[in-house]
């Protein structure tokens, strides 16, 4: 009478709505409609839509929308129009000559159909019921146990046993249960074919997870639901290491001394490329500490160095999160304190999970085709890729000239193209835009930047000073300061990889005082390879004593030397004699070889940091 509708709830209580109210619930997908109410007291979870005619075959829809056409003349809207079956008859054969179908149905076939479209007037509810039928599994009782235990014993194996494999087993086991049976009683052995179909209905998780390991089987199962939506940029920064695939020289002798490291820090969100770092030694945490010194230092002093770079390179900020890898560089306990120092936290993907890292690990694949593998001495991704391709005798670049083409395939190339992942917007667009929702926020004195990425030690400070792996730095500062202190006071280092400076904290005043090598010859020499030269002498000393600045030098020297040898074989370094010998094998001169316009030394320096004089010291404070 007041077109109130009355429900009842899961407990059996009434429920009251007006008109109004179950529209707005059923345009705002509160309530589910449910012609058959298969339940009373569930209610499902997952929205779904049932489906239309274009789901089923199309003889199966055509014959639902011929059945339409009979109820729609025959009862219309109201489904008690329906006459008597001799009267039902006639209709039904009129209604056949309309239509020109030679097969009408029966009265009693009509009625059913009626049943079936009821109120709704839904033709998917007259779709034959054909994909409801089966047969029989060709494999099951006995002969399916059988089945199954040779699957645990000869197919589901780490090694990996074939399908003819198993059913080898299985037609011996068959054979066996039957040399025991009288003959009304044996099984029959399936056909190859139906075993076969019978495995492609297994879990197929499951199967992989026993064969290939459960590792392997979630990489291959895995599933992408969600998407990574980063809103800001240096919201989130990602790290990580590639071999590159070229081959690069030596500036002065033009030897191929081996492919070299690249580390790399991208930008999620802008996918702006931050900061780069070359280098021909394994990925170690002295590695992460300068890329990511470089990826928040303003690009303008280092663009410096490479006039013919057309754009502006805006990265720089400290970032929110870090998502590196699971590699150990990446869990040095100084590179800890550093981020909790600068605000940066760290975020540890699962172990082999490279698809937590997405972003980085395409700017390689990009990097690679669009750069590398089109530059001379390329090693390309694969043997089968690099075909009779002769990578060594081709390599002409050295690593300078390669952080030249790097810089300008980056800031002129990669951050002004549109990037499918920005819809259609170049990284330098994006990241330009993002300063106005977030400025990057920069350290306030670069000297304590490169104080708090560096390793940390604890050492004493004696009359000449403090020693750092064998070396003595010293100024006139550090006599004052121990004074002050007392006798043989102890005092917080902070060094890098260059064995020409240390930074020495002064606790009285809260600084970092910059204090220089007393050996001048150890400004710019690595400090790893140091101690492994270092290491050698004292082994190799006759009479154990500690080992002379002088000969530790040489050893360095000597490893150094050994460690650009070492980056190719000794068939390698006879092809390379015979490229750069300047007689043929007939004793005729030839031409000059291809690498001279690159053997002048490199303009280029890889690391940009600008380091004071050697005497002058600058307290900073925090």
């Amino acid at each position: 009478m007041d077109h109130r509708l009355a429900f009842k709830d899961d407990f059996g209580e009434p429920v009251v709505l007006s008109e109004a109210e179950f529209y707005l619930a059923y345009d705002k997908k509160e309530l589910t409609i449910d012609v058959d109410q298969p339940y009373l007291d569930t209610v499902p979870l997952r929205r779904n839509a049932p489906p239309d005619l274009s789901c089923f075959a199309t003889k199966h829809s055509t014959e639902a929308l011929r059945r339409r056409a009979y109820l729609d003349a025959l009862i219309g809207i109201d489904t008690s129009r329906l006459s008597g079956n001799t009267d039902l008859k006639k209709q039904i054969a009129d209604i056949a000559r309309t239509i020109q179908d030679g097969t009408p149905p029966s009265p009693s076939t009509v009625r059913k159909w009626a049943t079936r479209y009821g109120l709704t007037k839904c033709v998917v509810r007259l779709v034959p019921k054909h994909t409801q039928k089966g047969r029989m599994a060709a494999i099951h009782g006995e002969v399916e146990d059988v089945l199954e235990r040779c699957l645990e014993d000869a197919y589901l194996q780490p090694e990996r046993p074939t399908v003819a494999h198993l059913y080898e087993e299985f037609g011996g086991r068959i054979r066996d249960i039957n040399a025991r049976r009288l003959p009304a009683e044996q099984l029959k052995l399936p056909s190859s074919m139906t075993v076969r179909r019978y495995i492609a209905k297994l879990d197929s998780f499951e199967v992989d997870r026993l064969r290939e390991g459960e590792f392997a089987a979630k990489k291959k199962h895995r599933n992408a639901i969600g998407k990574l939506e980063i809103e800001k940029i240096l919201d989130r920064w990602e790290v990580d290491h590639t071999l590159l695939d070229v081959q690069v020289v030596d500036p002065e002798t033009g030897e191929v001394i081996g492919r070299p490291y690249l580390t790399v820090i991208i930008d999620r969100h802008s996918r702006m490329v931050m900061a780069f770092l070359l280098h021909l030694s394994a990925p170690n945490t002295e590695s992460v500490l300068r890329t990511i010194e470089r990826a928040i230092r303003p690009k303008q002093a280092w663009l410096e160095k490479f006039p013919q770079v057309i754009n502006e390179w805006r990265a720089r900020g400290l970032p929110l999160y870090l998502l590196p890898d699971n590699a150990a560089e990446f869990h040095a306990y100084d590179l800890i304190l550093a981020f909790n120092e600068l605000g940066i936290e760290v975020l540890f993907p699962r172990s082999r999970g490279p698809e937590k890292k997405g972003g980085v690990e395409r700017f390689f694949r990009t990097l690679a085709v669009d750069l590398i593998h089109r530059l001379p001495g390329t090693t390309f991704s694969n043997v089968q890729e690099r075909g009779d391709y002769p990578s060594e005798e081709r390599a002409c670049i050295t690593l300078a000239k390669l952080e030249e083409m790097l810089t300008l395939w980056i800031v002129d190339r990669y951050l002004q193209r549109p990037h499918r992942g920005l819809n259609g917007r170049t990284p330098a667009q994006v990241w330009r835009d993002g300063e106005s929702q977030r400025s990057p926020r920069l350290p306030l004195d670069l000297d304590s930047l490169e104080c708090i990425l560096a390793h940390r030690a604890s050492v004493r400070l004696h009359h000449y000073g403090v020693e750092v792996d064998s070396q003595q730095y010293h100024c006139e500062d550090l006599v004052e300061l121990r004074h002050r202190l007392g006798e043989r006071p102890k005092v917080d280092v902070r060094f890098r990889d260059d064995l020409g400076h240390v930074w020495v904290r002064d606790p009285l005043r809260n600084t970092f005082l910059l204090v220089p090598n007393k050996d001048k010859r150890m400004d710019g020499l690595s400090r790893d390879l140091y101690r492994v030269a270092r290491a050698r002498t004292r082994k190799e000393s006759k009479n154990n004593a500690k080992a002379n600045a002088h000969a530790v030098l040489e050893t360095y020297r000597t490893i150094t030397a050994e460690a650009k040898a070492a980056m190719d074989s000794n068939k390698l370094r006879k092809r390379r004699y015979a490229a750069q010998s300047r007689l043929d094998k007939e004793g005729n001169a030839r031409e000059t070889p291809a690498v001279q316009p690159y053997l002048e030394k490199p303009q280029l320096a890889l690391d940009f940091d600008i380091e004071p004089p050697a005497l002058q010291i600058r307290p900073r404070a925090f």
